[in-house]
This record gives C-alpha cells, structure tokens and sequence, in this order.
C-alpha cells in the first residue's frame, strides 16, 4: 500500500536536499528551534518498531520532543553521520550512521529517511532504522 501526501510538491532536488542536510546540521549543534523550523505545522514523523520511541509523532513540537528524547535516552551520546542525501522535486532522503555509547549498551546501525518536502516545509518522514538495534539501546 502506497501512502500519498495530500500536499503538492515543490522545490528543486538541491534546496530539498538542502534543507536536510541543514535539519541535520541544526540537530547536531542541539539547535531544536531552528530544527522545529524546517516542519510543517501538520507535519508527522513515522517511526515503526516495538521500543519506548516508536510510533507516529505529529506537529514541529512532538517531533522535536522525540529528537530530544532519543538525545537524552542517549546519555547526550547520540551521533549522527551523514552518508549520503539525494533530493528530488518531491522531498530527500538521507542515510545516516547513527552511534551511541550509554549504561554499558552501544549503538551503531545505518538508518534510511525519506522526507515529504512541500513550500520548504518537511510534511512527512519516513524513519527506517535498525529496528533490532533501535529498540535493544533504547528499550
């Protein structure tokens, strides 16, 4: 079954994929408020698994709370690096190595987002983690 926005699309693939690589970037310094820019105010982030994080989140604030929370479930360890960001006319997608260290268990698995992106606004992303590794460090 194929999900589809209800929004249109617009943006080139470079500013798409630009506005990620930023959303990442600002997560990286800890600046939740310009992250909380980058979606939205409809917007929700899906993330399937079993553990304490999983589920859908709506809004720029629940989005940023769950951001927070795996930061802060981390210990403050959690790391992201970018591998590669392809963008297109209707969102980007990103890969990510994400790592952390916390109370004896580590972190380390490749992740795939993709992000819906209308008028410069993240509408929807899709988290595809790990699902095992996900949910074995955080719980």
């Amino acid at each position: 079954m194929t999900t589809q926005s209800t929004h249109e699309t617009t943006g080139t693939a470079a500013s798409n994929a630009a506005l990620v690589r930023a959303l990442i970037d600002e997560f990286g310094r800890g600046d939740l408020t310009a992250v909380a820019s980058h979606f939205a105010p409809d917007a929700v982030w899906d993330l399937p698994g079993r553990g304490v994080l999983a589920g859908r989140y709506a809004g720029p604030d629940a989005i940023v709370g769950f951001l927070a929370r795996a930061f802060e479930l981390s210990g403050g360890t959690l790391r992201l690096e970018v591998l590669d960001i392809l963008g297109s006319d209707r969102g980007a997608a990103h890969v990510q190595r994400v790592s952390a260290e916390h109370d004896g268990r580590r972190l380390d698995c490749v992740e795939i987002l993709h992000h819906d992106i209308v008028d410069g606004q993240i509408v929807r992303t899709h988290h595809r983690p790990d699902p095992y590794a996900i949910d074995a460090f955080f719980g």
